[in-house]
């Protein structure tokens, strides 16, 4: 018998905005698990129009996080710690007036 998901639909991408705002996730493990959830573990049509545009702003967002600002400086796209958590903030934002 299959295991069922924790959470499903935006559930997850939910969960991990929220530990990630308050505290419980760090930069890294929050923008590795948000890719990880948004390609694999959740299909599309489990998100409304609304949650896929949303979500799909902050994987773009999550994508291009590095830690290292050498690396920042030579790839403009790469996202620091400061920017990720802006995009949360802005995310939470968004799906709370959603």
């Amino acid at each position: 018998m299959p295991l069922e998901p924790l959470w499903t639909g935006s559930e997850l991408l939910r969960k991990l905005l929220d530990d990630f705002l308050n505290g419980k996730l760090e930069t890294k493990t929050f923008c590795g698990d948000v890719i990880v959830a948004y390609n694999e573990a959740i299909d599309d049509a489990a998100l409304t129009p609304v949650e896929q545009s949303i979500f799909g702003a902050l994987f773009n967002e999550v994508a291009w996080y590095s830690p290292f600002a050498e690396e920042r400086r030579e790839t403009p796209n790469y996202k620091s710690e400061e920017q990720i958590r802006a995009a949360a903030v802005r995310t939470a934002d968004k799906l709370k007036s959603a």
